[in-house]
């Protein structure tokens, strides 16, 4: 027999480590990305680990399709450790991300981030993005952020392209949302649906979310539209349990029935789909009957809320719950979707001393703007929420980095606003005073600093507008 013609079998660890990687990235490809630049392991859509540089680098090449075999004798290679060590290590790396999977994975999209820390490490880019394509909606919302429906100047299709395209090659950022208003309003979110599933690799692809009131949804073949496209989930608002409490709310008789009808088309059609609802005065009192409803006639999985922020309609409309009222109404909530067998999802930071989301089993919460979440409006402009009005750049005329690290973004992600009252708490990290725009229309600190002087409000007040710039929207 010719030499070249010799083969050498690969030893059976080798095929069982094989075996082994290629069940694992297979399982979880949709859910793991790896992004090296600042060392996160983020479960998609928005749970955070922080890795090692070699954990980091295993996981990459892993998840970006490299053979086991190839990744073990680069890492050998590169770091002098022999091959079956470096195999040993793998194998243990991703049994412990199956485990972590099992027990922290969650399909619900949500603006804030859940942070596992081992050490002190930074999160340099955004987790989650979210582009609003219109401020236009069919529903008049009491408590609308954006003050929705009205009229901008909105990008055209190829502009929101070039959006797209920087969120993911240079905010390197894995999960995308498309919010508004009502961006199925938009004639082209198809077309960009499938444009953002188009960029990446093979298992390195973005994953694309919905956010919508559902009305248009209420018709399959928009549904079926929206799953050639790729769409990935969706999150549907969900006001009340009946059409005379969710149609108060929106202002818009009839929207309750398409709303639901559209969840279930959703659902139908295998895209996941969960419900959000705004808790406000106006149905603070039948979130049970909300819970019913999911259960009995949505079979719902899970449901998520949050507070009211007083921006854009709430300013006129007196419908917000106070933090000490919300603190008093969650742990009667989460007993209660325990009860029913429903997951309950939280999204509203709220002072830790007045509510703990840790110590509720609900995960902790606190401002993402400009950190975790990067939030652009139908012009272009990068928000440090989707309640503010005006941006700290615009990222169709400029380059991502170039925004991102500015002085004013940094105030946000610096967590610069805090409260004076919070400035030595243990947990001032973790909770960092709550929503600033709350405390913007809160006119004192009281709920949390029973001393209540005025003159530390009137201090941040001005630091706020020196440092901060922008405002929520109508303020």
């Amino acid at each position: 027999m010719h030499p070249s013609t010799i083969t050498v079998s690969k030893p059976d660890w080798v095929k069982e480590l094989e075996a082994f990687v290629s069940e694992v990235i297979e399982r979880t490809s949709d859910y793991v990305w790896v992004r090296r630049e600042d060392r996160l392991l983020i479960l998609r859509p928005n749970t955070v680990h922080f890795l090692n540089e070699t954990a980091a680098e295993i996981l990459y090449l892993l998840y970006s399709g490299m053979n086991a075999r190839e990744v073990i004798k680069d890492i050998s290679s590169k770091y002098g450790v022999e091959e079956k060590v470096v195999a040993e290590d793998i194998k243990n790396l991703l049994k412990t991300l199956l485990s972590v999977l099992k027990r922290q994975y969650s399909p619900v999209m949500t603006p804030s981030l859940r942070k596992t820390s081992f050490g002190k490490h930074r999160i340099v880019y955004p987790v989650l993005s979210e582009i609003a394509l219109t401020y236009r909606c069919q529903n008049r919302c009491v408590f609308c952020y954006a003050s929705s429906p009205r009229e901008t100047n909105e990008l055209n299709t190829e502009q929101f392209k070039k959006i797209i395209w920087k969120t993911f090659h240079q905010a390197k950022c894995p999960t995308l949302s498309f919010t508004g208003g009502e961006p199925t309003l938009r004639e082209d979110l198809p077309e960009l649906i499938e444009y953002a599933k188009s960029l990446g690799e093979d298992k390195r692809r973005m994953r694309v979310n919905l956010i919508t009131n559902g009305i248009k949804c209420a018709k399959e073949e928009y549904v079926k539209a929206l799953v050639k496209a790729g769409l990935d989930s969706a999150q549907v608002s969900l006001e009340a349990g009946s059409a005379e409490i969710h149609d108060v709310i929106t202002g818009n008789n009839g929207s309750f029935n398409k709303t639901v009808r559209g969840v279930k088309n959703l659902r139908d059609a295998g895209i996941h789909v969960h419900t959000n609802t705004t808790i406000c005065s106006l149905n603070k009192d039948h979130i049970k009957g909300l819970i019913d409803f999911l259960v009995d006639e949505l079979n719902s999985e899970y449901f998520s809320a949050n507070m009211v922020i007083r921006t854009g309609t709430a300013l006129e409309n007196d419908v917000g719950l106070t933090y000490t009222e919300m603190g008093k109404l969650l742990p009667e909530i989460i007993s209660y979707s325990r009860d029913r067998g429903i997951k309950f999802v939280w999204y509203s930071p709220i002072p830790y001393c007045i509510f703990n989301p840790v110590a509720h089993g609900l995960g902790s919460k606190s401002c993402a703007a400009c950190h975790g979440l990067l939030s652009i409006s139908p012009e272009g402009e990068v928000l440090p929420c989707s309640s503010f009005s005006k941006g700290v750049g615009n990222i169709l005329k400029q380059e991502f980095e170039s925004i991102w690290f500015n002085k004013v973004a940094e105030y946000w992600r610096e967590k610069k606003f805090v409260p004076p009252p919070c400035k030595g708490c243990k947990l001032v990290d973790v909770c960092s005073g709550a929503c600033p725009l709350y405390w913007d229309s809160a006119g004192s600190f009281k709920e949390i600093n029973k001393g209540n002087s005025s003159f530390s409000y009137l201090l941040w007040r001005i630091e706020r507008r020196l440092f901060g710039k922008v405002f929520g929207v109508g303020k």
